[in-house]
């Protein structure tokens, strides 16, 4: 789908996981106060007319079911996942009786020898983009606090640093979104689609 140049949600000032119902109650009261018939003033009025349209047009686009999953499920809006390579080999990260997964969980307890910031920095991550599968608030909130711990202990880890920008951007806190993504793009500039979701949020 060919992508506007500005953001719905951003448009209607909601999060993009608001329901049908608070995305309908924050159009009518944006089309009340950017309404065309408010003024007189000539110039005043193409202004509101510029920017009513794009209300409508994201109003329309978004109550329908199938074009805002269209729109939810472009690449620039997926959480990023590590590649093989990025990720400690299965024999570096967990004993030999016990299952990967499970290591996510034990990072939080005393360990004798020395934390590896590399692997914490993993652990972190991947407890982030456990919490990503629900479409919630609370769990994206909660991810994004994963993430940010996750860049912090690792700077190298960029996939933490997107995430957590584009959890901050479901959760509607577009000027956060905004900022790490732009902090994101200086360390990674060659990343288009980190390129075309700042461009749809930084008007």
């Amino acid at each position: 789908m060919k992508l506007p140049q500005k953001d719905y949600y951003k448009l209607l000032e909601v999060s993009p996981l608001a329901t049908t119902e608070e995305i309908q109650q924050a159009f009518r009261k944006l089309a009340r106060k950017y309404h065309p018939d408010t003024t007189q003033n000539p110039v005043e009025k193409k202004r509101l007319q510029e920017i009513y349209q794009q209300l409508v047009d994201a109003h329309q686009y978004l109550r329908d079911e199938e074009k805002r999953k269209e729109y939810d499920n472009n690449v620039i809006f997926k959480f990023r996942t590590l590649s093989k390579s990025q990720v400690k080999t299965k024999a570096q990260t967990t004993t030999k009786d016990q299952p990967w997964w499970k290591s996510l969980f034990s990072f939080g307890k005393k360990e004798k020898e020395k934390e590896d910031p590399v692997k914490k920095a993993e652990q972190l991550f991947f407890l982030g983009m456990s919490m990503t599968a629900r479409p919630d608030v609370r769990m994206i909130q909660t991810a994004v606090s994963y993430f940010e711990q996750a860049y912090k202990t690792n700077p190298q880890l960029l996939e933490a640093l997107f995430n957590a920008a584009l959890g901050y951007y479901k959760i509607g806190d577009f000027e956060k979104a905004k900022n790490l993504l732009k902090e994101y793009i200086s360390k990674r500039p060659s990343d288009q689609a980190a390129e075309i979701l700042y461009r749809l949020i930084n008007w």
